[in-house]
């Protein structure tokens, strides 16, 4: 029997995730990764899986536009990211303060993750997007930002500034919409999403045009790029922020949109082939390419570089 809706929960390192419908577990970057025990990769059939370091859970999609069988709706969530399904865990915190911990039965159950459930929820919507969010401006995150202002202080601001170009380059008719999206203070982050198929398909066209033209403009070499991880995932950065592009062209043109809960997951070590994130230093300061990259806990910004 066809599944109506499948969900693809992207991961790179935790692999203890839900495999019952809609659910599929997928490595991002298998091809350049140690495999995940009971995960599909990204690296077969045409795909751009080696090109992970730069767009992130973006390869998966990649791999879904052209591989995957038609269904009537397509979703990607990270591991740690899905959407609650069911009861509310905390409506009046900040979705960061809205947790799960594991991937049990009674957690399953809580939070609406089978399949009759998520169909019924979102059956007759057309995309299906986390609480659009404020915008603040960085780094101090106290004040109102745009879209454009907040790409330009946490990363590279040359790249939003090319992509936009870009953008109007290939896509003239949405020269208007990009720049009012750009400088609206709101927008959807996370750069997860369920999609009727057919809209699934010309986002996929629509977004990998325009991010695979702006990577191969961008110099990786560059010490910005070369020597910072994080500034490497330029293309998937760019991606998240250009969605909300996407969704509001859709939107006027009668597309119907249903917000969901985020949700958070703070999930065991033992879930991951390996752990990450030890011996990193709490505190960073870099000068690179005419920039400065900071690392304070969490929070990394980048300022200047264009």
């Amino acid at each position: 029997m066809k599944k109506r809706v499948q969900i693809y929960l992207c991961t790179n390192g935790f692999f203890d995730l839900p495999k019952k419908a809609p659910f599929i577990p997928i490595q991002g970057g298998a091809a350049i990764n140690q495999r995940l025990p009971g995960v599909i990769g990204d690296d077969t059939g045409e795909n751009i899986s080696k090109l992970n370091p730069m767009f992130c859970e973006m390869t998966a999609m990649y791999w879904a536009w052209k591989n995957a069988p038609k269904t009537d709706y397509i979703g990607f969530f990270h591991y740690r990211r899905l959407f609650n399904f069911g009861r509310p865990p905390a409506p009046e915190r900040h979705w960061s303060e809205r947790i799960f911990s594991d991937f049990k039965p009674e957690t399953m159950k809580r939070f609406g993750w089978d399949y009759e459930t998520i169909l019924n929820t979102i059956d007759g919507a057309d995309i299906i997007l986390p609480h659009i969010e404020d915008v603040q401006r960085p780094p101090l995150w106290d004040q109102p930002g745009t879209l454009y202002e907040h790409y330009r202080n946490c990363h590279v601001s040359r790249d939003i500034n090319l992509t936009i170009k870009v953008i109007k380059d290939l896509y003239p008719e949405d020269t208007l919409l990009t720049d009012k999206v750009m400088n609206s203070t709101h927008g959807y982050f996370c750069h997860m999403f369920i999609m009727k198929w057919d809209i699934f398909q010309e986002y996929m066209k629509w977004v990998f045009d325009i991010t695979l033209s702006v990577t191969d403009k961008i110099d990786l070499n560059a010490p910005i790029y070369k020597y910072n991880p994080q500034e490497r995932r330029v293309s998937g950065f760019i991606g998240e922020r250009i969605i909300n592009i996407f969704v509001e062209k859709k939107r006027r043109q009668g597309a119907k949109i249903m917000e969901m809960e985020r949700i958070l997951g703070n999930l065991p070590k033992e879930g991951f082939l390996q752990s990450k994130g030890e011996n990193r230093k709490k505190f960073f300061i870099k000068k690179l390419n005419r920039a400065i990259t900071m690392r304070l806990g969490n929070h990394q910004f980048t300022l200047g570089a264009g």
